[in-house]
Order: C-alpha cells, then sequence, then structure tokens
C-alpha cells in the first residue's frame, strides 16, 4: 500500500491496485483500517472525476463506527468525509442518518475543533434545507464559540482572517431572529445580550433587532429599508437557500412582535388602529392575528361585521405560571434588599 502504490506509473493502474486490495481487505477485522484507507482513496478518485453518485454509493455503506482499530479522530474524519459525499448528492436523509453516528462529546474532545466546525457547517446545510432556523441558529453558535475559545494558535490555522468566526456571529443572530416564536428564542436573544455585548458593540444593525425583540415596544415597519440592510447578509443573498422565504419570515417575526406589544397594552382595539399601529394593511393584520391565535401565541376574537378585536389575556399553564410568581417573588425581595441597603446608607452618612 505504501512502497508499491508510488511507484506505478499511471493513475489507472494505482485506481485497479487500490480496488484489488480492497477486495482483499473487505470483511477482515485485523484489516478494517486498510480497507477504510483503500475505500477512501478510491472513493477521492472517483470524486476527482467527478462521479459523485459512483463515489457516495461506494461510501455510505461503511459502518465506521463498528471499527474497533481506528482512532476516534480517524473515525470522526471518515463519517465527515461521507456527509460531504451525500451533501453533494443533496441526500439529506442519508446526511441526516450520518449525522447522528458522530456524538457531542465525541467531537467535543480537545485537538477536534476543525473537525467539530466541518460537522456544525454540514449540520447548517441540513437544517436550512429543512426549514429548521432554530437549530441552523445553535449550529451558527457552535462554530463561532468553537472558534473564539480557541488557544490563539489554533485560532489562527482554524480561522486566520476572522471571517469564519464574522459570519458565524452574524448568521447566529439572524437565523435567531428569523426563527418562529418561543420561549427558548427569548432565553437565547437574552443569552446574547448577557454573553456577547462585545460582538453587538462591533454589530449595531443586528445589536438593535436584538433588542427590539426584547423590549415591548412597537418596531417602525419599512419593508423597503428592511430589504436594503439585509441584503449585505448571508442568509437574505440569492446564493443561500430559501433566501427569499428569510426575509418573509423575519418581516412576519417583526409583524408579529408589534401585535405582541399590542396584546400587552390592549383590551379591545379596531383593526383598522391596530393595521397602523403594526405598519401593514388590514388584511395582512387579520391573517397574522389568525395565525398567532391559531398556534396559541396570542388569544383573540376578530369581530368583522364591527371590525374589533377583543384580546383575552392567555391563562398561563401550571408552570408558566409559577414561573412568573417566582420572577415576581424574586423582584419584590430584590427590591426590598435594594431599599435596606439605601436605608442603611442614609443612616451612616447622618451618623
Amino acid at each position: 500500500m505504501t512502497s508499491l502504490k508510488d511507484k506505478l506509473p499511471s493513475r489507472e493502474e494505482r485506481f485497479t491496485m487500490l480496488n484489488t486490495l480492497r477486495s482483499a481487505t473487505e470483511g477482515k477485522i485485523f484489516l478494517e483500517r486498510e480497507y477504510s484507507q483503500t475505500t477512501k482513496e478510491v472513493v477521492e478518485m472517483y470524486e476527482a472525476d467527478g462521479k459523485i453518485d459512483e463515489a457516495a454509493k461506494i461510501i455510505q455503506e461503511i459502518q465506521i463506527e463498528t471499527y474497533g482499530s481506528l482512532e476516534n479522530v480517524e473515525k470522526v474524519d471518515f463519517i465527515l468525509y461521507q456527509m460531504k459525499l451525500v451533501l453533494a448528492r443533496q441526500d439529506y436523509i442519508r446526511t441526516q442518518i450520518l449525522s447522528r453516528k458522530i456524538s457531542k462529546r465525541a467531537i467535543g474532545e480537545k485537538g477536534l475543533e476543525k473537525q467539530k466546525i466541518t460537522y456544525y457547517g454540514y449540520m447548517v446545510r441540513y437544517f436550512n434545507h429543512e426549514k429548521e432556523t432554530l437549530e441552523t441558529s445553535k449550529a451558527y453558535q457552535t462554530i463561532y464559540d468553537t472558534i473564539n475559545k480557541a488557544e490563539e494558535e489554533e485560532k489562527t490555522k482554524l480561522d486566520a482572517d476572522s471571517s469564519i468566526r464574522n459570519n458565524a456571529f452574524q448568521n447566529f443572530i439572524l437565523y435567531l431572529l428569523i426563527s418562529p416564536y418561543t420561549s427558548e428564542k427569548v432565553d437565547s436573544l437574552n443569552l446574547i445580550e448577557a454573553m456577547y455585548p462585545r460582538e453587538l458593540e462591533a454589530n449595531e444593525l443586528l445589536a438593535k433587532y436584538v433588542r427590539k425583540f426584547l423590549t415591548f415596544e412597537l418596531m417602525p415597519l419599512q419593508e423597503d429599508d428592511i430589504t436594503k440592510q439585509m441584503a449585505a447578509f448571508e442568509p437574505f443573498q440569492d446564493r443561500t437557500l430559501h433566501s427569499k422565504n428569510h426575509l418573509i419570515e423575519l418581516i412576519r417575526q417583526l409583524v408579529q412582535h408589534n401585535l405582541r406589544v399590542i396584546e400587552k397594552y390592549y383590551s379591545k382595539i379596531s383593526l383598522a388602529r391596530m393595521s397602523q399601529l403594526v405598519g401593514v394593511s388590514v388584511e395582512r393584520t387579520e391573517n397574522e392575528l389568525g395565525d398567532m391565535v391559531v398556534n396559541g401565541r396570542i388569544g383573540a376574537k376578530i369581530n368583522r361585521l364591527a371590525g374589533i378585536v377583543t384580546i383575552n389575556k392567555r391563562k398561563l399553564f401550571t408552570n408558566e405560571r409559577l414561573n412568573s410568581w417566582n420572577h415576581d417573588l424574586r423582584s419584590t425581595l430584590d427590591k426590598i434588599e435594594q431599599t435596606c441597603h439605601l436605608i442603611d446608607r442614609e443612616k451612616v452618612i447622618h451618623q
């Protein structure tokens, strides 16, 4: 495999030799490493010739995770190569199956930072195809954190010009903003504000959107301006899958945010006034409101004859109610403690 292969005069002869070695080592436990190595080399030759289907067909059947003689890093590299080829064929079902063979613990070991970034890069493509925007956001967050937490020497190897890191952070924020409103999304937005203040300072536009989503204030909705602002970012560019849909979803999230703000401050409002506050047409306001009611994100009834929206405050589930009480108690105790400190301070000053 090492001495003879390099002496063969032509590529065809090397290819024939590799296939012969592959046949000879197949099914032999004591030659697992040699079998996987020759298979990978044969597949690489197919890939170089542009025969992606043949390459993927050969490599995808190998259950590399069962090979006991291989190191963890060798298995991870092999599975990543399998993922690369099935993604090239746009076989997303097999991509998901292969992705489950790599555990977070296995890929989280020190020295596997490059493989971890590659893995989550492939997962971004899978999640984006499946329109799982929140999972796409988490994948980009992992890529950013992996590079950011690496030692300086390793960081330079992974991302010399910081382009991967900057791109990952931007996409982490943007895919989170696009994703549907859930408690997990709100937690993630609060986490961004608490843990990434320096990064937000460098991205004023993204910081503005994060803070707007976290405050119960109406957002001015100017679709043309938003389209121009977002044109510079990867998720909204034509080369990205579902790019047009991403822009529609972002605007939709802004509309729904405004509806949640109105729900907080109004119990009854005319549909015309609501659409004026939201910043879109009456018909669109009604559609979005209806969608939120159906998904249980808002409680409201529309009297279409009178054009009046009656907002019913949603009944909280037991867990939500307990969390609400817990927050109120904490807030009250914090204020009492702060008041006691201020009283003690005044006493000390006057003494």
